[in-house]
């Protein structure tokens, strides 16, 4: 029996509570210019019928490339990716964040840039940041070209959902680490830089959709996440021996008591993430990060009162300040 070839592109995408998400993603894959590929979309034990809505489509549309993994039992996020990625067979992974949208030609043009540039091992897009409550656009311009380790640590230049890269880098590199939960990507980039370049399309091919429950502005999620993101810096900069014993803390043990709540570098990013929420409209959001997170009683009470009167329409103009010293409009 003869073997059905794989495909150029495996591209990934994981659920976990995104019903009414759903069938926008899937079919801004499924329509993409370049064909070949597969789309494979894992539910982690959803409970909004995410997982039957994907099985549904998954029979409407019909289309051979498109499969769907329903796990038995919650894995998280990274867990998910990595089981996927093993049963994928593309040369290149291409993910794809749940209820985000790619546009037409962006998995022919991200091809097209990795079979180009040969020492590139990931590449991103620009991209186009939507808040889902009020529809605002933020254009963003990330720009991997070049990009160093020294410049990578300090700061994420991808959003993740938008990346493409080299099953063969994300291999070398040792693909996602289990022990993070979150900036698993920016784990990823920060080892795979060392061994291949990182490069980005300048177009817009991409479009991220920001909701307020997700990790970025849920102050518990948050606080998880923002010690993921230190972590994730000062372990890349650790001697290799240092590094696996960190990780292996980390798996172990969690973030929680790798980093205490008084760190100060985690305090100047719970100042940061409580002003963009407010840049994005996020009021209440703002307001709880602030509450739950900051633990200097001034500093706390400085950023509530900045929130209150700067979330009042007169000060829209303010915001727009806020949001290009936040690099929130690209």
């Amino acid at each position: 029996m003869t073997t059905a070839p794989s495909p150029r592109v495996s591209v990934i995408t994981g659920y976990y509570n995104r019903v009414n998400a759903v069938e926008a993603t899937i079919k801004s894959i499924l329509n993409q210019s370049f064909r070949d590929l597969e789309l494979i979309a894992f539910d982690d034990c959803s409970t909004d019928g995410t997982r039957e809505r994907l099985l549904q489509l998954q029979q409407e549309l019909g289309d051979p490339r498109f499969k769907v993994i329903a796990h038995s039992r919650n894995k998280g996020f990274t867990q998910g990716m990595i089981d996927a990625i093993a049963e994928s067979s593309g040369e290149y992974i291409c993910v794809q964040g749940s209820g985000d949208i790619s546009l037409p030609t962006r998995v022919e043009k991200q091809v097209r840039h990795l079979d180009e540039h040969p020492n590139v091992g990931a590449v991103g897009c620009w991209y186009t940041n939507v808040v889902s409550t009020s529809g605002i656009k933020r254009p963003r311009k990330p720009n991997a070209e070049g990009i160093s380790f020294d410049e990578l640590v300090k700061g994420n230049v991808f959003s993740h959902g938008e990346v493409m890269m080299r099953r063969s880098a994300y291999t070398a590199a040792g693909g996602y680490r289990a022990a993070f939960k979150n900036c698993q990507d920016y784990d990823l980039w920060l080892r795979m830089v060392r061994l291949y370049q990182l490069g980005t399309v300048p177009e817009f091919l991409y479009e991220r959709y920001i909701r307020f429950d997700g990790v970025s502005y849920d102050p518990r999620k948050f606080s998880i996440q923002a010690r993921y993101f230190l972590l994730t810096q000062r372990i890349a900069r650790m001697p290799p021996h240092e590094a696996e014993i960190a990780v292996r803390t980390l798996e172990k043990e969690g973030p929680l008591s790798m980093i205490p709540k008084s760190d100060s570098a985690l305090q100047r990013r719970y100042i940061k993430a409580a002003l963009r929420s407010t840049a994005l409209g996020a009021k209440a959001e703002a307001e709880a990060l602030a509450f739950e997170c900051i633990v200097n009683p001034i500093a706390r009470t400085g950023i509530v009162a900045f929130i209150r009167a700067f979330s009042h329409k007169s000060f829209t103009p303010v915001r727009t300040l806020i949001s290009k010293a936040l690099g929130l409009n690209g």
